[in-house]
């Protein structure tokens, strides 16, 4: 499948005409990437490429300003991702925990079910931790398998906007599609 797609596929292109467009004015930490221009980012490459691929993206910015700087900028945008990639592996831990703790009610509400079925014999309380452990096995499912794939796709996507290559073009030199 690697073979069939042509190399230049995995490409962001984005047009700047003025630092105020990369870098934010309202913040005051590292992490000064201009809000809209990170979530464009990562939008576009989920719209674009929404399967896990193998490549780094390659970011290429179109621009004729001279006063942007290509180290400044790979470093803005790399830890800006790095950022939102290390809170989509906390959520992504989060929700294993998450999943583990609703399993283990879900357990202890099936012994109680057992327990309240074979030496207690009352309708209420079998019935009550029947439905506990319905609910909370399902919830433990649906956190586990069906939450996790999303975070997880979204945390792929955010290495590798992470690790991207950034390139500055000429805005003269407009050989692909340019956005924003």
């Amino acid at each position: 499948m690697k073979n069939n797609l042509p190399s230049n596929n995995f490409v962001l292109h984005i047009q700047v005409k003025d630092e105020s467009q990369i870098f934010s004015n309202y913040t005051y930490n590292e992490d000064n990437l201009n809000y809209e221009l990170g979530n464009y980012l990562q939008e576009k490459a989920e719209h674009e490429f929404p399967l896990p691929i193998k490549e780094n993206y390659t970011i290429n910015i179109h621009t004729d300003n001279p006063n942007l700087r290509l180290a400044e900028v790979t470093r803005c945008i790399h830890h800006h991702f790095h950022n939102r990639y290390d809170a989509e592996k906390r959520k992504l831990r989060d929700n294993l925990r998450f999943a583990l703790v609703l399993f283990s009610i879900a357990i202890v509400a099936l012994v109680g079910y057992f327990l309240a079925e074979t030496y207690v014999g009352n309708f209420f309380l079998t019935e009550i931790a029947d439905l506990l452990t319905w609910v909370f096995g399902w919830g433990a499912v649906e956190v586990s398998l069906l939450e996790r794939h999303s975070i997880r796709r979204r945390s792929i996507i955010l290495r590798r906007l992470a690790y991207a290559e950034i390139k500055f073009t000429s805005n003269m030199k407009l050989d692909a599609p340019v956005y924003i």
